[in-house]
């Protein structure tokens, strides 16, 4: 069960770390902004999921999925 959730806080890291660069990036076009705000969005969400899971004693269903 706690391979799952290592597995998937770390792709939550890395994925989001990858998003906040591109994000970054594209800042100065314009559209980072509304990229950085779906990123945050998207990092809390997958928190508060793997939270709900931890809380529950469940494992994660699918660790390596890029959604939640």
């Amino acid at each position: 069960m706690a391979a799952s959730h290592y597995t998937y806080l770390i792709r939550t890291f890395w994925i989001g770390l990858a998003g906040a660069l591109v994000s970054a990036l594209l800042m100065m076009v314009g559209i980072g902004f509304l990229l950085m705000i779906a990123l945050v969005v998207w990092l809390i969400v997958r928190c508060v999921k793997g939270l709900q899971w931890i809380s529950r004693g469940e494992p994660v269903p699918n660790p390596e999925t890029w959604l939640f």
